[in-house]
């Protein structure tokens, strides 16, 4: 299914211990490059069997492992929910989430 471009800012809600090529590899996704205001970043795009637009992003000049995982704009999900769909389409486990975005509305 054709993915039409997101709408709205994209929030990071998660870190996988995932590289680029893990990815495509893994989701047959494929990289391209994105508008960053602070250096060379790259994102591939995918939707859960939910509906929900996701997109898996690295920034070309950070050092640090992993992709991040970016949700777009409008009424979102809690971060914890859209990672949780992702586990169970993908069969990754939370043991290759890094870091995960708090509950809205906690400091």
């Amino acid at each position: 299914m054709p993915i039409d471009t997101p709408r709205g800012a994209p929030e990071v809600i998660a870190k996988l211990a995932l590289e680029r090529a893990d990815v495509e590899r893994r989701f047959g996704l494929r990289f391209a490059p994105v508008d960053n205001d602070l250096s060379p970043a790259v994102m591939a795009l995918g939707r859960l069997a939910g509906g929900t637009l996701i997109g898996f992003a690295k920034v070309e000049l950070d050092p640090s492992p992993g992709v991040e995982v970016v949700q777009f704009g409008g009424p979102a999900p809690e971060p914890r929910d859209v990672v949780s769909e992702l586990l169970e389409d993908t069969g990754l486990t939370w043991d290759e989430v890094t870091w995960l975005l708090p509950p809205r509305g906690e400091p």
